[in-house]
């Protein structure tokens, strides 16, 4: 479980709460709306000004909590010498999993053949694929994604979704924040609109672009996209496999 409560960072967030017991939740609103620092607070990466948060029961900063939860920033930074495979196995050791979990991993990011590679003559596709499969690897009660989908291709978006739908099956909780309608559908049951620093709104995720932000405007008129796109799972899997040699 995921416990927020009057969370406030100067300048950034101001008295947001929200609990998650089950399912996803994706972190929605415009720029500057306070998405990543909230993920930030839950991490512990910096400490709240007012309010609590307590992750799967425990402080953000304590080994309990690290143990639980498992956290890909926006943009991770590799070395640019290390092959993908050293990645891997650093990630590995630093989280504590095995050598089944990292298997696992590369294959639910489609890694198998890239193993050799260097990190610098990876695609920004593929450089997302590895930051992914570095950081979810082992189990982990808690995801917590900061937009998870801005570089990936096709393939790799479609393998990152089938991948959270397992880890929910599973009882795993996510948290997320995207821009894209398609994303947020994708990964999230609910969502949380945060807009300058408060949060405004949550509900079912297909009602988020009717919600109307102080200024009157729809919030579809301040991110990209005219409106919600659905996709269903199956056509996204349809792609599973397209550009896995890009």
């Amino acid at each position: 479980m995921v416990e927020v409560v009057n969370l406030s960072k100067r300048g950034r967030v101001e008295g947001v709460s929200f609990t998650l017991e089950r399912g996803a939740l994706a972190l929605v609103g415009p720029n500057g709306a306070g998405k990543t620092t909230v993920l930030n607070l839950l991490v512990g990466r910096i400490k709240p000004d007012a309010g609590s948060v307590r992750v799967c029961g425990h402080p953000p900063r304590s080994l309990e909590a690290a143990r639980r939860r498992a956290y890909v920033p926006q943009q991770i930074a590799f070395p640019l010498h290390l092959r993908v495979a050293e990645v891997l196995v650093a990630a590995q050791r630093l989280l504590g999993a095995t050598d089944g979990d990292r298997e696992e991993a590369v294959q639910r990011m489609g890694l198998a053949g890239r193993l050799g590679d260097y990190v610098g003559r990876l695609s920004g596709g593929f450089r997302q694929r590895l930051a992914l499969a570095a950081g979810l690897m082992g189990e982990r009660r808690l995801w917590l994604l900061d937009e998870p989908a801005s570089a990936l291709d096709p393939g790799g978006f479609a393998r990152l979704v089938e991948w959270t739908e397992e880890h929910k099956a599973r009882g795993g909780l996510l948290i997320v924040s995207a821009h894209r309608p398609d994303e947020v559908e994708a990964f999230a049951d609910e969502a949380l609109l945060l807009s300058a620093g408060r949060a405004r709104w949550r509900g079912p995720v297909e009602q988020l672009y009717t919600y109307r932000l102080p200024d009157g405007r729809r919030l579809e008129e301040v991110l990209p996209g005219v409106r919600i796109v659905r996709e269903p799972v199956d056509v996204l899997r349809e792609v599973l496999y397209e550009e896995e040699s890009a």
